[in-house]
């Protein structure tokens, strides 16, 4: 009988060609239930692999590993989506910080001649935010067609207002 036998949390497949399988299996030590892990090669012929075969079906192994993969990529999606937000912000941060009267000047004295750029990087760090992204497509229309900065700056205070009401009641 193997050590993992009737001890199972998970097993999946460790490589590509599926050969190597990893079970990770529950034990005792000084009293306390720790997590093991195995790594057992995929033959038929090996009594531990039998004992494996008992409790689990290729399968499993398969839906398993799977399972596993598509975690790992989530993670690793979220993980690059979160550094891509962090990014953008910073570079858009960098870009206004030290607001001075020529930033006050794009605010309220937009010229679409000498501000394009500064109404462009504006709307990509509204694209940024969560509370862009999830709202209204109609909202994020208004954005994509504000003709300056103080336009873009009111249609997010007033879509901010709105869901602070919605979430209030």
């Amino acid at each position: 009988m193997a050590i993992f036998s009737n001890k199972i949390i998970d097993v999946y497949y460790t490589d590509s060609s599926l050969s190597n399988v990893t079970i990770l299996y529950n034990y005792e030590k000084d009293g306390e239930t720790l997590v093991g892990e195995y790594r057992l090669l995929v033959d038929e012929t090996e009594e531990q692999f039998q004992d494996l075969m008992k409790e689990v079906t290729y399968q499993d192994i398969e839906i398993n590993t799977i399972e596993l993969h598509k975690k790992y990529n989530q993670e690793m999606r979220d993980i690059i989506n979160d550094e891509t937000k962090r990014i953008a912000r910073r570079e858009v941060r960098e870009e206004f910080f030290g607001l001075d009267d020529s930033g006050f000047e794009t605010i309220f004295q937009y010229d679409s001649n000498k501000h394009a750029d500064e109404l462009f990087k504006c709307k990509m760090y509204l694209f940024s935010l969560d509370i862009v992204k999830n709202g209204p497509k109609t909202f994020r229309t208004k954005i994509r067609k504000a003709e300056d900065i103080l336009e873009l700056c009111k249609l997010f205070s007033a879509e901010k207002r709105r869901i602070e009401r919605k979430e209030s009641k």
